[in-house]
């Protein structure tokens, strides 16, 4: 029998408990998406990512071209899995590490199935395969301050320039982080668009870069794209920062907005943490606009249990 959803709607965020793959599509689908749909999952560590039939469903409910990007990371990779540390830091090291967590995870296979593309943001930087920086500040200072992070605006693909017309879908994954940064969700996310593998500079000492790293870099995509985002804990959600997390499984939690700050307030507050105390949304909330106190406050009223 197929499991029953709940859902709930939180000002302009969409909430369903219980999701499978039917209900999961629809709520991709009633986000309007505009092709070509550039989706940025979670790959950060093989140890808890956005899964292959996360990015299935996702991938089933786009109607016209989508594009998959991510950039290198030191914990994706087999040792993360067995020995619980980062991989090596080389070129070919990190290439196949990457081939291996595509099969390891079976996404090359969901890339297939769909015949969508994996472009990787680091790759193209060390190819050069990047638009003009000072366009990238130009399009930026359009809409919003300037960069803090002014490298950030070389960091950003020909490609996806070119394709600046369509959506940007940023599918986060529910990660209890703990520390200076203290929930990873959907704006967080887009920190993976640095092409790393090495992020230190964007951290800074204690962390105190993060906030702005992350603030430019949505900054950036917002500027060029029509962004949406998801927040999903559907197979697996995590709680720590270290390689070894605790894993919450099958908690079928899902979340999708239009705007992904109001998105990841809500989502703070729906899982019990006061989003005032998270620093890059307060930074965020600067540039894009204040939260919805009631919404918010709504939101923490009906607090979820799945995650105490």
């Amino acid at each position: 029998m197929m499991q029953q959803t709940s859902s709930t709607k939180f000002g302009r965020v969409s909430f369903r408990d219980g999701i499978h793959r039917e209900s999961f599509i629809e709520m991709i689908k009633d986000l309007d998406l505009r092709s070509p749909v550039i989706i940025k999952p979670n790959w950060g560590f093989s140890v808890i990512y956005t899964e292959a039939d996360i990015l299935d469903w996702t991938l089933a409910a786009i109607d016209g071209e989508a594009l998959v990007v991510e950039s290198y990371g030191w914990a994706r990779c087999r040792e993360a899995i067995e020995e619980k540390k980062y991989g090596p830091f080389n070129r070919e090291s990190l290439r196949k590490a990457d081939k291996w967590f595509l099969r390891y995870s079976g996404i090359d296979k969901v890339l297939k199935k769909h015949d969508v593309e994996y472009l990787n943001i680091t790759e193209e930087v060390w190819a050069s395969r990047i638009a003009e920086e000072d366009t990238i500040h130009k399009i930026v200072e359009d809409s919003y301050s300037p960069l803090k992070m002014k490298k950030m605006a070389s960091y950003v693909p020909q490609r996806l320039y070119d394709l600046s017309d369509g959506t940007f879908l940023n599918l986060s994954k529910l990660k209890f982080m703990g520390g200076d940064i203290v929930i990873s969700l959907a704006l967080k996310n887009l920190f993976g668009m640095i092409p790393g593998p090495d992020r230190g500079e964007f951290h800074g000492e204690m962390n105190k870069a993060m906030n702005p790293s992350i603030v430019d870099m949505n900054k950036i995509y917002r500027s060029l794209f029509k962004t949406k985002g998801v927040v999903e804990g559907v197979l697996t959600a995590s709680r720590g920062m270290t390689l070894e997390p605790h894993i919450f499984k099958n908690r079928g939690v899902l979340w999708t907005c239009d705007d992904t700050l109001e998105l990841d307030a809500v989502v703070t507050s729906h899982v019990g943490i006061n989003p005032t105390d998270v620093g890059y949304l307060m930074l965020a909330a600067q540039s894009f606009g204040e939260w919805d106190e009631e919404i918010v406050a709504l939101a923490a009223e009906q607090s979820l249990t799945q995650f105490k």
